[in-house]
């Protein structure tokens, strides 16, 4: 359900500019990054793999043995192929929303710097809400928003956000298997 929550803005969007302007809608699907992406953007998308990775894990090993055995947090353990499969689509759906349109439309409005920092602000807004489920959660919010920043430079230094959906999904896998 979140994924088709998190594309509905983005497919509103393509519809808007292909049919308001003398846009094909190829060419919006381009400006939200739905493009498969080169070779080399996936080349781009292993080097921000990597310390993503590495800072998931850092912040799972910050968070106390027990917050991760309370039910609110242990629904990011990979216990299921339904859970897997949630992940995914929330990895997915979340690149759509917050990379492909936002950041594509603040990057493009604002440039690459401002653009980049407010899309990364805006994915961090809704993971604040760990916090209510216990605020030593703390250690994963700047991992959330180093993320974002990275996602959004590799949207923008590619043009799509297919490698860095990639990204986020092994991410998130990863993370849940180390929560195992």
């Amino acid at each position: 359900m979140e994924l088709v929550l998190y594309c509905v803005p983005a497919l509103v969007y393509v519809i808007v500019q292909s049919r308001g302007r003398d846009e094909t809608f190829t060419s919006a699907s381009a400006r939200v990054g739905a493009t498969r992406g080169s070779a080399s953007a996936y080349g781009w998308a292993l080097v921000v793999l990597l310390p993503l990775v590495l800072a998931s894990w850092l912040a799972i090993v910050l968070i106390p043995a027990e917050i991760l055995e309370t039910p609110g947090v242990s629904i990011a353990r990979l216990t299921s192929v339904s859970v897997a499969v949630g992940v995914v689509a929330r990895a997915v759906g979340e690149e759509v929303f917050f990379r492909g349109l936002l950041g594509g439309v603040l990057m493009r409005r604002l440039g690459f710097p401002w653009g980049n920092l407010l899309q990364a602000l805006l994915f961090l807004a809704p993971h604040l809400l760990l916090l209510l489920i216990d605020a030593r959660l703390w250690p994963i919010l700047p991992v959330q928003f180093a993320a974002a920043w990275l996602l959004g430079w590799l949207r923008h230094r590619t043009g799509t956000f297919v490698p860095g959906a990639a990204v986020h999904v092994i991410a998130n896998i990863t993370a849940g298997l180390i929560t195992l």
